[in-house]
Formats: structure tokens, C-alpha cells, sequence
């Protein structure tokens, strides 16, 4: 029986490990929510929680050596930390301070982790700038990069 093929399982895996190590069960995790594109556009930015974690899918490329019989493809995932902090009214060094740290548990989480129905591991490759809103918020995307062979 064959399965169906989910083009952006990845989502699922990558979701789902951020949530073991930013949210682990024994309630000593920092990240207040971890969820996709569609929590973070359900949500007035002003009455977002954070911190937060979100993950959104930012393409593909078809890789050289793809043929007839072998689809290689890459994909992008962004991961963005959303911060807000009462003290960034004036300036992004608070945002930025408390966003160093969960950024640097991020990365571990992520790069070399091989997502469902891949065939590489997560690597990071470089992101968009950060975003500071003036409602007192910072964006801070991480880009990573997979691979997957298709027949």
C-alpha cells in the first residue's frame, strides 16, 4: 500500500521538536506557545503571548541532479521568535537581550535534526533581518534548510 505523499510533513517533526525542548512537560520550558503560521495569524499582534515560537514555511528550490526518475528538492523553514517586553518602548536592547538566549536553544534544537520524510538533516542558512513593531514587539526569523528526494 502506498502512502500518501505529504509535501510539508516536515512542518509536523520541526513543530513538534521545538515544542519537546521549549516546552518540555516537566513545565520548565520558556516558550509560552509553538505553533505555525495560522496561530500567529489568528491573533491581534497586541494580544499575542510571549515568548513564541512559530514556524512557517518559506518554499522550496528543485536541486540539480533532479530528473525524470528523482525529484531533489530544498526547502526553506523559518522559524521566528516573537518577543515583547514593556521596556522596548525606547529602545530594541531589551528585546534583544531576552531574545539571545532562546534564540541559541533554538538552533540546537533544530540544526541537525533530520525532520519526517527527509533525507538531510536541518541546516541553517541566513535569515531576514529581525522586525521590531512599534507595538512593542521584535521578530527574530531563523532560516533552516532540508532536503528531500521524491521518485
Amino acid at each position: 500500500m502506498q502512502t500518501t505523499w505529504n509535501f510539508l510533513d516536515a512542518q509536523t517533526g520541526i513543530v513538534d521538536r521545538l515544542k519537546a525542548k521549549t516546552q518540555p512537560a516537566d513545565g520548565s520550558g520558556w516558550a509560552r506557545l509553538v505553533g505555525t503560521r495560522k496561530e500567529l495569524a489568528a491573533v491581534a499582534e497586541e494580544m499575542q503571548v510571549t515568548p513564541a515560537v512559530y514556524v512557517v514555511y518559506d518554499g522550496f528550490a528543485v536541486l540539480p541532479g533532479s530528473d525524470e526518475y528523482s525529484l531533489q528538492l530544498s526547502h526553506r523553514w523559518l522559524v521566528v521568535l516573537a518577543i515583547g517586553n514593556a521596556a522596548s518602548q525606547r529602545e530594541a536592547a531589551a528585546l534583544d537581550q531576552e531574545a539571545g538566549p532562546h534564540l541559541g536553544e533554538l538552533i540546537k534544537a533544530l540544526h541537525g535534526y533530520t525532520p519526517p520524510q527527509c533525507n538531510s538533516p536541518l541546516a541553517m542558512s541566513t535569515p531576514p533581518r529581525p522586525f521590531y513593531s512599534p507595538a512593542k514587539f521584535a521578530y527574530y526569523p531563523l532560516l533552516f534548510t532540508v532536503s528531500s528526494i521524491h521518485c
